[in-house]
């Protein structure tokens, strides 16, 4: 048992080190020794326990998805299914959306890695990136276009993707370029009142865009 644990801790120290490193500086330009110096361990641990560079990438890559998919937005809108035809249905599901977003990012116990990680996968196409959007990415956006079509079935699909996109990227970019928005913030975190307008805001224009709310007693969860 003791073993194991060690091996896991090896395992887990190898993948955080690759994570880190892939953030700063993209998956193409990290080395094994560079890993390796990273996690405190030596390079023939990342062959004894993925057999290469290229297994330990997907590792980090199947950490993400596993951990984003623990707050799947899926999970988040499905208490509301069964009143999406009512106007309270669908502000409780937005703002259920908005929400879950907001705490899987910012939760403290969320490696800042892990949001760095789908930025630089997303710039290239790569067999990882594909990996990426099957199992996590397009589940997410299918899950709010579906949302939105069923809150208004006359949206387009180009109109159906804007908005997807303009209730996700505040918070992403609020993720991404974390060290830059706190330092203007003079924060050293986002507090939770910040958090808290931040779900606001992006509720009310998602409202607006798809013509309902206007009731100030929505603003609160």
């Amino acid at each position: 048992m003791k073993k194991y644990a060690s091996s896991e801790h090896t395992k887990n120290a190898l993948v955080n080190a690759a994570g880190e490193l892939a953030a700063e500086m993209g998956f193409s330009n990290i080395s094994t020794r560079a890993i390796a110096e990273r996690a405190g361990e030596n390079i023939g641990s990342i062959h004894y326990h993925f057999g290469g560079k290229d297994k330990l990438f997907e590792a980090v890559i199947r950490e993400v998805i596993a951990r984003g998919n623990n707050f799947s937005v899926a999970d988040a809108i499905a208490p509301f299914s069964d009143s999406l035809n009512t106007r309270e249905g669908q502000l409780k599901a937005l703002r259920a959306v908005v929400n879950k977003k907001i705490s899987s990012l910012f939760d403290p116990s969320f490696p800042r890695w892990h949001s760095r990680i789908v930025y630089q996968l997303m710039q290239y196409k790569c067999p990882l990136q594909e990996i990426l959007q099957k199992e996590l990415l397009n589940p997410m956006v299918e899950s709010i276009s579906e949302l939105l079509s069923a809150i208004n079935p006359f949206l387009e699909r180009d109109e159906t993707m804007l908005i997807t996109f303009l209730m996700i990227s505040p918070i992403v970019s609020h993720a991404d370029y974390m060290p830059f928005c706190l330092d203007h913030l003079g924060e050293d975190h986002y507090n939770d009142d910040y958090l808290r307008k931040m779900e606001d805001f992006i509720v009310k224009q998602t409202e607006r865009l798809l013509g309902i709310g206007n009731n100030p007693s929505q603003s609160q969860q």
